[in-house]
């Protein structure tokens, strides 16, 4: 490994502290969209508004995740942290007094906020672990992202049945402000002060002198990763704008209280947490150890599940609910596979040409650039020609998702070679 010097017991505490981080950072960020039914049905917010406050959050967050995976590669990676921890902090506090406008501009900066987290917390683990740790490591991490969400689905029905959606943001605020204390403890005991950039301007600087494909046009160019681009795009659509979603959905398709279809969403993360595994474990025995490849497979099955789920969206009954729940969470587990092999998997690809963080922080744009469309978009079309219409559009966009992943394997596949014969 290109980091020996570091002691070998420190690496469960790095592991676990960036686990800590991915926890908070969902809660505080998915809060709104875990009550936004709520806020919708008890008149805090209009449909459309509250669609574009979501909108705001991840075009900000798309946005910067490019500045942050740039400062990842540059910067020491716990300034930019500490940074985004404690504006999410304010943005969470601010929320239950702002009017329908601010929330939108509040909940921007939040984006913004959030996207200094992912690529600081790629850059730690790429830097310290070789690629099938990494890919280990991004399963806790990622796994305490789904508990985080868990936690949260099944707290927002209690808040809105026994006390107010105000006390979701305050909860959000607060446990952001605790994990800055953890997190400025945490440093002190696990991570040296001038490792992550110290080494990594050395091995940027090694490898840029020796290769031209340090440069990051290159490296995105000759890997197929501009064609992944779009697969991940399509990604961010479908898995950010069912969750943001399916509640309504499920509320308005067939009847049930906002409260009931929160709680009923938290079967999504669940979902999600065994995608996941299956996924990791697939890579492992080298069926997904192909990123592309991996992601074909998984668009094909949500395709499936998309067609399926626009038939019985439009039929009446308790049956239909329960089977279109279903359907649109195995979609939704799907994503988060890709997401995992795309978002996590696929930039320590690039751990070699110093370059982690910025092709970390570019895919994690691109997913929340779909996720952007998706949370205006879906609301429109639904709202225009229904969720069985809504349905089939998403089986458009998983046919071109399919066509684009099978077109980079090629490239791809010469990526993963090279990172073999480097180790």
């Amino acid at each position: 490994m290109l980091y020996k010097k570091k002691k070998a017991y420190s690496k469960k505490g790095i592991i676990a502290l960036c686990s800590f981080v991915y926890f908070v950072s969902y809660f505080s960020r998915k809060d709104f969209a875990a009550v936004m039914a709520g806020m919708i049905e008890n008149g805090a917010i209009g449909r459309t508004n509250a669609g574009l406050v979501g909108t705001m959050l991840f075009a900000f967050y798309g946005v910067g995740q490019i500045v942050s995976g740039y400062l990842g590669d540059r910067v020491k990676p716990k300034r930019v942290i500490l940074l985004g921890l404690s504006t999410t902090t304010v943005c969470n506090a601010l929320m239950p007094f702002a009017t329908e406008w601010m929330m939108v501009v509040i909940w921007g900066v939040n984006g913004l906020a959030q996207a200094m987290l992912w690529p600081p917390i790629v850059k730690i683990l790429s830097t310290y672990l070789d690629h099938k740790s990494y890919v280990t490591a991004n399963l806790v991490v990622t796994a305490a992202a789904h508990v985080s969400t868990v936690i949260l689905y099944t707290f927002v029905p209690i808040c809105l049945e026994f006390m107010s959606w105000e006390t979701v943001f305050f909860t959000a605020s607060v446990l952001a402000f605790l994990s800055i204390l953890v997190f400025v403890i945490a440093l002190k005991l696990i991570l040296p002060d001038d490792v992550c950039v110290a080494d990594c301007m050395d091995i940027r600087a090694s490898f840029s002198s020796t290769n031209s494909e340090g440069k990051i046009l290159s490296v995105l160019k000759n890997s197929g990763v501009f064609t992944i681009f779009i697969c991940i795009i399509v990604c961010g659509f479908l898995r950010d704008g069912i969750e943001s979603w399916l509640p309504t959905l499920y509320s308005e398709c067939f009847g049930a209280g906002a409260s009931e279809s929160t709680l009923l969403s938290v079967i999504l993360p669940i979902f999600s947490i065994i995608s996941i595994s299956i996924v990791t474990v697939l890579h492992r025995r080298g069926l997904f150890n192909n990123e592309a490849r991996g992601t074909v497979i998984l668009f094909s099955l949500s395709l499936l599940c998309a067609f399926l789920l626009a038939l019985f969206v439009g039929t009446e009954g308790r049956a239909s609910g329960i089977i279109s729940l279903l359907l649109a969470s195995l979609i939704c587990a799907s994503m988060h596979g890709v997401n995992f092999l795309l978002i996590s998997c696929l930039p320590g690809r690039f751990a070699h040409t110093g370059r982690a963080a910025t092709v970390g922080g570019i895919c994690n744009s691109c997913i929340y650039i779909g996720a952007a469309i998706s949370t205006y978009g879906i609301g429109l079309i639904s709202d225009r020609f229904g969720w069985s219409s809504t349905a089939f559009s998403w089986c458009l966009m998983l046919v071109l998702a399919i066509v684009f992943a099978a077109i980079s394997v090629r490239k791809y596949t010469a990526v993963i070679e090279k990172t073999s014969k480097m180790k």
